[in-house]
């Protein structure tokens, strides 16, 4: 395997480690989602302007959120380099 081989054999398992922890973000999203009868955006929205309560549910499922754009984000960048 030539090192360039190699190397892209990395990136892409870096992506694939990036779709599991999104996928399991998600899913744990969704457990809030279900149990505030409202969207990520939409709970995020509210969080941000301050319009939600201050329970520890929240700033949990806001740590989940941002999170999530993080894993987004590295995956983009793992994306721009096997272009």
């Amino acid at each position: 395997m030539t090192t360039q081989s190699s190397l892209i054999s990395t990136i892409e398992r870096e992506g694939k480690i990036c779709d599991l922890a999104l996928q399991e973000l998600k899913n744990r999203c969704r457990i809030f989602e279900n149990k505030y009868h409202l969207s990520s955006d939409e709970f995020y929205t509210l969080f941000q302007e301050g319009k939600i309560g201050d329970e520890e549910d929240f700033f949990e499922w806001k740590a989940l959120i941002d999170g999530i754009k993080e894993w987004a984000h590295t995956k983009e960048n793992l994306k721009g380099l096997i272009k």
